[in-house]
């Protein structure tokens, strides 16, 4: 430095000259690439915002100004040993072009990459992919990211949801002449003619769920109450009804439904009710029910039967409701059947 600034003092032009030389070589000299790239202008390992990784496909949420497609990145693949017969593959993509448009996505860019199409990586393998994933306050809009989309559209039916349930308060009943007990849920509305139960030699209650929904439309609610039914048929009930030809009566139209696509009869069942011989069975039928001048209600309605032989006559314990409520309600019918019990 000291010769530098004595040259100077003789000579300024030969200064100027050592000072631009300088500058040129500063400003010439390539920068090296950022070991990450954290944005879209930056090449490098990127930093990705999400990854979805299959067998066969991985799919990546990158940061995008507008420009950033598959072409923007590379991805090295590197053989590893793993003690495994099948091969192992550590996958890293790096963005090699910096995306300098000026849109405001942030969502981002989606981009996929096929294993086989894009990398050559063919037959039985495992890979990983090394790249970072950000986390971040600042996320895409809940409709957005890659989870939320696996939530919206997946959760409940690969990964249904456990809701805590709250045990249905039940009280005991008890039918006239002790014909049957059971537990009923105590929040149902129950029914009931005991006159007409005497005339017709049926003995039954009703119950109805009916705080299921709100209303559409400004219409009064157009699905049918969630039901559980039981009942004793007396040997010598007015519809003539008994064990055998109660079954008889729905194998009957079972056949007669058959190919229909607007309901599915499933084959009776033979089951055990509290060590009494019974006979279940389930169908749906495909519902269309007028409201109004211009509504239709359509729906599906869900329904099962138990059967359940007595000395005399014969018990039938029922549920039905729109399929759109079936499994919800359906405990409280378990729970009558559990606890049902015939005249002794």
């Amino acid at each position: 430095m000291k010769g530098i600034s004595k040259l100077c003092r003789m000579n300024s032009i030969v200064c100027m000259a050592i000072l631009l030389a300088a500058l040129c070589v500063f400003f010439t000299t390539p920068k090296a690439r950022a070991d990450f790239s954290e944005s879209q202008r930056q090449t490098g390992e990127s930093v990705l915002d999400e990854i979805l990784m299959g067998q066969n496909r991985f799919l990546i949420r990158v940061a995008s100004g507008g420009c950033t497609d598959k072409t923007s990145f590379k991805v090295d693949v590197k053989k590893e040993e793993n003690g495994s017969k099948k091969p192992h593959y550590s996958l890293t993509v790096i963005r090699i072009t910096p995306d300098a448009c000026k849109a405001l996505l942030f969502e981002g860019a989606l981009v996929l990459f096929d294993l086989e199409k894009d990398l050559g990586l063919k037959g039985d393998f495992t890979y990983t992919v090394t790249n970072r994933v950000l986390s971040s306050s600042i996320a895409p809009r809940p409709d957005e990211s890659l989870f939320s989309i696996i939530e919206k559209n997946f959760t409940d039916a690969f990964f249904p949801q456990i809701n805590e349930v709250h045990p249905e308060p039940y009280e005991q009943f008890v039918m006239d002449h002790g014909y049957f007990s059971c537990l009923i849920p105590a929040s149902w509305k129950l029914e009931r003619d005991q006159s007409g139960d005497e005339e017709a030699g049926i003995f039954e209650i009703k119950l109805k769920k009916t705080d299921k929904a709100k209303p559409e439309d400004g219409e009064s609610y157009f699905f049918p109450d969630p039901l559980i039914y039981v009942g004793y048929y007396a040997k010598n009930n007015d519809q003539k009804k008994t064990y055998e030809n109660f079954i008889k009566d729905y194998e009957e139209l079972a056949e007669s439904r058959k190919g229909s696509d607007k309901s599915h009869f499933s084959a009776p069942v033979k089951i055990d009710i509290n060590g009494i011989e019974s006979t279940e069975i389930e169908y749906e039928v495909y519902q269309e029910i007028p409201r109004g001048p211009l509504f239709q209600s359509e729906f599906w309605l869900k329904e099962k039967f138990i059967i359940i032989r007595a000395k005399e006559g014969f018990y039938v314990a029922a549920y039905k409701s729109p399929r759109d409520f079936y499994d919800k309600y359906s405990a409280a019918f378990d729970e009558l059947a559990k606890s049902f019990k015939p005249a002794k």
